[in-house]
C-alpha cells in the first residue's frame, strides 16, 4: 500500500482511540518506538494546554508536565518559530537546564528523534514527534533523512485528522472547485509536478501554479500538500 493511502486512513478513523493509535503504529513501522502529537487549535491557547496525545512513558510525561520542561524544550521552541524539520540529539540540548532534561528523558528511552512542526493557515500550531532509544549518529541521521520526506506527509494527514477531536467540528460546506482545478489536484495526488501535470493537460506550468494559487486561497491552506490533505479529507479525491 503507497504511504498516500496508508495516511489517508487516518482521515476515516471512527474514534479517537483508533486515531491515534494509527498514528503510534505508523511510527513504528518506520522505527520510531514513541510518537508524540500536539496541536493548538488557537495560538492564544496556553501551551501546556494543548490537545496532545503520545505513547511516552507515563512516567516521562510526569516529570515533564510537573516541572513545566516544556518552556525550557528547544524542539517546543523550534517548532513555535520555524517550520523545518529538526534532527533532535544531545547537541541541541545546550544549556545546563536541557542537558538535564536530555539525561532524563534518555532513561525513557528518548535518546534521539525527529520533530515536524505544523503552522496552519488558521494560526493552529502542531509538534509531531518521533523518537527512538537508537544511539545518536550518522547513521541514525540516515535513516531519518531517508524517512523524512514520508513522515512529512504523514504529519499533514495527522493534523488535519487531529482537528475533529482537537476542537468543535464546523459545518462549513466544501470549497467550490473548477474542473481544471479538480484535474491538477488529481494529477498531484499521484505525485506529479507542475510541469507534468502541465504537459498533460496541454496547458503552461503557470497555469498550473496559477489554479494551485486559487486552491491554497479556496483552502485556506499554507502550502500545495495541505490543499491535497484537505480535498481527500472533503472526498473531492481520493489517494490512489
Amino acid at each position: 500500500m503507497k504511504s498516500i493511502e496508508r495516511f489517508a486512513a487516518l482521515l476515516g478513523c471512527g474514534t479517537e482511540a483508533a486515531w491515534r493509535e494509527s498514528i503510534f503504529q505508523l511510527g513504528r513501522d518506520f522505527g520510531y518506538e514513541q510518537t508524540l502529537l500536539a496541536v493548538l487549535p488557537d495560538r492564544n491557547i496556553p501551551l501546556k494546554n494543548a490537545f496532545l496525545r503520545s505513547n511516552y512513558s507515563p512516567q516521562w510525561r510526569t516529570i515533564y508536565d510537573t516541572t513545566e520542561l516544556v518552556h525550557i524544550d528547544p524542539t517546543v521552541t523550534h517548532c513555535v518559530t520555524r517550520s523545518t524539520p529538526l534532527l533532535w540529539e544531545p547537541g541541541i540540548f545546550s544549556s545546563k537546564q536541557q542537558q538535564e532534561m536530555y539525561e532524563e528523558a534518555s532513561k525513557h528511552g528518548l535518546r534521539s528523534g525527529l520533530t515536524l512542526p505544523f503552522h496552519g493557515a488558521n494560526g493552529e500550531l502542531g509538534i509531531l514527534c518521533f523518537s527512538s532509544d537508537t544511539k545518536p549518529g550518522k547513521l541514525f541521521q540516515r535513516e531519518a533523512l531517508h524517512s523524512m520526506p514520508a513522515l512529512s506527509l504523514l504529519r499533514d494527514f495527522a493534523f488535519e485528522s487531529s482537528l475533529r477531536f482537537a476542537q468543535p467540528p464546523t459545518c462549513e460546506p466544501p470549497p467550490s472547485v473548477t474542473r481544471r482545478e479538480l484535474e491538477c489536484l488529481k494529477w498531484s495526488a499521484v505525485g506529479k509536478s507542475s510541469w507534468e501535470t502541465a504537459q498533460i493537460l496541454s496547458c503552461s506550468e503557470a497555469a498550473v501554479n496559477f489554479h494551485f494559487g486559487n486552491l491554497r486561497r479556496k483552502f485556506n491552506a499554507t502550502s500545495r500538500r495541505q490543499v491535497l490533505v484537505k480535498a481527500i479529507y472533503l472526498g473531492l479525491i481520493h489517494p490512489t
